[in-house]
C-alpha cells in the first residue's frame, strides 16, 4: 500500500473504474466513485428503444475466451453465467454475392485446429497456403511502424485472406480498418487468442443487455462492498496546489475537498481527462473510431436464415457483421459498423437506407420492406491503435507529468491491446499493482 493513502476517489464508472473501485477497496481503502451520468457501466450500456420498447445495447461488444481480467470482473459482478461461451471459434460468412462459408475450429488448440479450418475455406489452393504463412508470421513481432495493411502486404496476405479472415479480425478486436491499425497490437491480441486451447479464441456472446451485466450489476456489488457511488457526479475542473489536486469541481457546481490521504484515479475516457488537466497532455491527440448499430425487428417468416450468433460481410461496407444474440428470435438481429467513416455525419435516416440496402446485397433473398431498423451511434467507442498511438498512451498509474495524487487506467491507456473491454479490466489491474 502507497504510504499514508487512506481513501481514493474514482472517476468514472466504467469498466476500468468499476474495477478500480472495487480492488482499492480490497485494499482497505475508503473509496468514492464519481460517475457523470445517471448510470454505470460507462459504454458498455443500453437503452429503450420508444418505438418497439425493446432493450437495445449502445453497440453488442463480444468478448474473446481469452479476456481473462473481463472475466474476472464478471465473476465478480456475478455476471460471467450471463454469456453464450463456445468452446472453439465459429464464423460465418456471406459475401455480398450472397456466397456462404463458415469457418469451424475444434477442439484441439488452435494453432492445430486452425490450419485444419483454413483448409476447408472456398478458398482457391494458392490462398489457401497464404493463409497459413500468414498465421506463422504472427509469431514474429511486425516493425512497430508498421500498419496491418502493410503486414498483410508484406506477408502476401492478399485476396481471400484478407477479406475473410485478417480484415473482418482487424474490425472485430481492433475495431478500425486494417490501415489504420497497428499490426504489433493486432498481433498481440491474435497469440493471445489463437495461440492457446480452442476456448481462448473462441466468442463470447451476451444473452442479456450489457447495462444488465455490467451496470446494474456494479450498483449492487459497489453497495456491498460499501463504496460510496455518486451518479450525476461530473467533473468539471481541478484544483492543483503544490503539484497536487487539492479540490475536485463538480457540474452540480458541488465542490469536493481532496485531503492529503487521498488518491484520485481517473477511469475517465482520454478526451474527458485530457482538458481537466490543461495543456496538451499527449494522450489528447489520440484519435477515436465509431461503432455504429442497425438494429432490425421482422416477422421470422421474414428474417434471414440463423447461420450462427456472429456473421461476416464479406467485401460489406459499410456494415461489416450481421450478431445475434443468443435466445433472441430469429426476426430481431444487427448490422454493426466498427471504425467505419463512411457514415461520420450522417443522418439516421441516411444510415437506415444503407443499411437496407446492404442487406439486399448480402441476403438478396430476403424481403425488408416490413422491417423496423432502429440505429444507435458511438462516436467514440475506442481509440485507434494506430503505430504512432504507442507514444501517446500512458502505462496504468502515475502519469509523468500532472499532479503527484493522480493516478490513471482505462482502456486508452498502454496494457499492451487495442481498446478493449479486456483492455480496460487489465488497466485497473496495473493501476492496482502501484499501490501496493
Amino acid at each position: 500500500m502507497s504510504s499514508g493513502v487512506l481513501r481514493a476517489i474514482v472517476l468514472g464508472g466504467g469498466v476500468a473504474g468499476i474495477a478500480a473501485a472495487l480492488g482499492l477497496r480490497d485494499l482497505g481503502l475508503q473509496v468514492t466513485l464519481l460517475e457523470s451520468h445517471g448510470w454505470l457501466g460507462g459504454r458498455t450500456f443500453s437503452f429503450v428503444d420508444r418505438h418497439s420498447a425493446r432493450r437495445l445495447d449502445n453497440g453488442p461488444h463480444v468478448m474473446l475466451g481469452c479476456y481473462r481480467a473481463m472475466r474476472t470482473l464478471l465473476r465478480r459482478l456475478g455476471t460471467e453465467p450471463y454469456f453464450a461461451a463456445a468452446q472453439s471459434l465459429t464464423v460465418a460468412y456471406r459475401t455480398n454475392q450472397g456466397q456462404r462459408a463458415r469457418l469451424a475450429l475444434g477442439r484441439l488448440p488452435v494453432p492445430l485446429s486452425m490450419p485444419f479450418a483454413l483448409w476447408k475455406m472456398p478458398w482457391p489452393l494458392r490462398q489457401r497456403l497464404a493463409a497459413l504463412r500468414g498465421l506463422g508470421a504472427l509469431l514474429r513481432p511486425a516493425n512497430s511502424e508498421w500498419t496491418l495493411a502493410h503486414w498483410l502486404q508484406q506477408h502476401g496476405q492478399i485476396g481471400a485472406p484478407a477479406e475473410w479472415l485478417w480484415q473482418p479480425l482487424c474490425r472485430a478486436i481492433m475495431n478500425v480498418e486494417p490501415h489504420e491499425a497497428s499490426a504489433l497490437v493486432f498481433q498481440a491480441t491474435m497469440r493471445e487468442a489463437f495461440f492457446g486451447s480452442a476456448a481462448t479464441g473462441a466468442f463470447w456472446i451476451p444473452q442479456r443487455p450489457w447495462g444488465e451485466i455490467v451496470g446494474e450489476a456494479a450498483v449492487r456489488v459497489l453497495a456491498d462492498a460499501g463504496i460510496d457511488v455518486q451518479l450525476h457526479a461530473r467533473v468539471s475542473g481541478l484544483t492543483v496546489a503544490g503539484q497536487r489536486i487539492t479540490a475536485l469541481d463538480l457540474g452540480s457546481g458541488r465542490r469536493l475537498d481532496i485531503g492529503a490521504d487521498t488518491e484520485v484515479v481517473s477511469a475517465l475516457p482520454w478526451h474527458a481527462l485530457a482538458p481537466l488537466l490543461g495543456g496538451s497532455p499527449p494522450f489528447a491527440q489520440l484519435a477515436s473510431a465509431p461503432l455504429v448499430s442497425a438494429y432490425f425487428a421482422i416477422d421470422d417468416a421474414q428474417a434471414p436464415p440463423d447461420e450462427g450468433l456472429l456473421t461476416a460481410l464479406v467485401a460489406g461496407e459499410p456494415f461489416h457483421f450481421l450478431y445475434r444474440t443468443p435466445g433472441a428470435r430469429r426476426g430481431e438481429f444487427a448490422l454493426l459498423a466498427g471504425g467505419c467513416r463512411q457514415l461520420d455525419g450522417c443522418k439516421v435516416a441516411e444510415i437506415e437506407a444503407q443499411a437496407r440496402t446492404q442487406m439486399a446485397r448480402h441476403y438478396p433473398e430476403i424481403e425488408l420492406r416490413s422491417a423496423s431498423v432502429r440505429i444507435s451511434k458511438e462516436a467514440r467507442a475506442t481509440i485507434v491503435a494506430a503505430p504512432g498511438a504507442a507514444a501517446m498512451r500512458p502505462a496504468p498509474g502515475r502519469l509523468a507529468f500532472g499532479p503527484r495524487n493522480l493516478r490513471v487506467c482505462g482502456d486508452w491507456t498502454a496494457v499492451g491491446l487495442p481498446s478493449t473491454l479486456e483492455g480496460a479490466a487489465r488497466s485497473a489491474e496495473q493501476l492496482l499493482a502501484s499501490f501496493r
